[in-house]
């Protein structure tokens, strides 16, 4: 059976790590490993209502239950690796954000979409990477995770959490999307093939105004294949961040269906 949280319970948690400094450790890794605002604090929820304990019969050490039968390394290097033992948290904090990270980029190189890849990447941090990728090749990353919705749990926590501190993931955009994010896309899609590809632009025959059609989804689609991003005619963090940096186009390819 499911947890149940509520908006009261995590606002209570969320008061309680920033009293203890562990907001700002998790703020400080998340921004390093390059994860959105609130993940780690999510994570530490699920793990442990926000306590640092030991936990799961003496395996799990501190706020995110780094476990001591997979992750004994760390854990010595933190002194933390006797029974009992927790690493401090900013230092847990850095090693989950690098393992999050670590499963994201998995999932990118093995076929993970753009829009299924931070659920895959949490669900990954219950049952590894590689159970990670046997449930998704079955339809559903979480399939092997604790009670089997571990990451869906995460990503629910996250939302309230990103709702009590105040900040939001830009949205993800798709066909039947309507809204000034789609006419911006539009304008920086276009610069972008103005730049590296002139003349194809024109052949996607996309429509000016704010609605995310089947063309413009056969554009981000071909932008996605010619940078080297998973194939999947969505816009989220990963096409983005490859628009803001300017990606340059690997080779040429012809227009990709999305998957």
């Amino acid at each position: 059976m499911a947890r149940v949280f509520t908006r009261p319970m995590l606002a209570a948690e969320l008061a309680r790590a920033r009293a203890a400094g562990w907001a700002r450790a998790c703020a400080t890794a998340e921004q390093a490993s390059e994860l959105p605002p609130g993940l780690l604090l999510a994570i530490a929820s699920q793990e442990t209502d926000m306590n640092d304990v030991v936990g799961d019969g003496g395996h799990g050490r501190g706020l995110f239950q780094i476990d001591d039968r997979s992750h004994t390394t760390f854990l010595r290097q933190q002194g933390a690796n006797r029974a009992g033992g927790k690493p401090p948290v900013p230092a847990a904090a850095k090693y989950a954000a690098g393992l999050v990270r670590f499963n994201h980029d998995f999932g990118a190189r093995n076929g993970v979409p753009e829009r299924d890849r931070l659920k895959f990447a949490l669900s990954a941090y219950n049952a590894g990477a590689g159970g990670a990728l046997e449930g998704f090749k079955v339809g559903d990353s979480d399939r092997r995770t604790t009670g089997g919705d571990y990451g869906k749990a995460v990503l629910g926590r996250f939302a309230i959490y990103q709702s009590l501190l105040g900040v939001a993931p830009p949205p993800l955009l798709r066909r039947g999307s309507r809204n000034r994010h789609v006419g911006e896309l539009k304008e920086t899609l276009e610069g972008w093939y103005e730049r590296h590809l002139p003349g194809v632009w024109e052949t996607f025959r996309i429509k000016e105004g704010l609605h995310f059609g089947v063309q413009l989804e056969r554009a981000v689609s071909d932008f996605q294949a010619r940078v080297g991003l998973a194939v999947d005619g969505v816009v989220g963090e990963d096409t983005l961040e490859a628009l803001e940096r300017d990606a340059r186009p690997k080779k040429a390819k012809k227009p990709a269906k999305p998957r």
